[in-house]
């Protein structure tokens, strides 16, 4: 569970600036649907949080301060 407010993504254990993600990365769990999502900062440590699909798009919508057409789970991406 998360919440963004104030420019900032908070859950139980972590608080992080949106500002301070540098990217995302994330994988797909195919029995539940759910993604795991990290969300990379300058460190090189990284937040793991677990989302819906629409979930992980509005937080990369509001790190962007805009909608992205991401082609999220495209049929013939490449995952190893």
């Amino acid at each position: 569970m998360f919440t963004i407010e104030y420019g900032y993504i908070h859950g139980s254990s972590y608080a992080v600036a949106l500002s301070d993600i540098e990217f995302f990365s994330w994988k797909q769990n195919e029995e539940s649907g759910e993604y795991w999502v990290k969300l990379h900062v300058p460190s090189g440590k990284e937040i793991r949080v677990r989302v819906t699909e629409r979930d992980l798009r509005d937080i990369i919508a509001k790190w962007a301060n805009k909608e992205l057409d991401l082609q999220i789970g495209e049929k013939y991406e490449l995952d190893y």
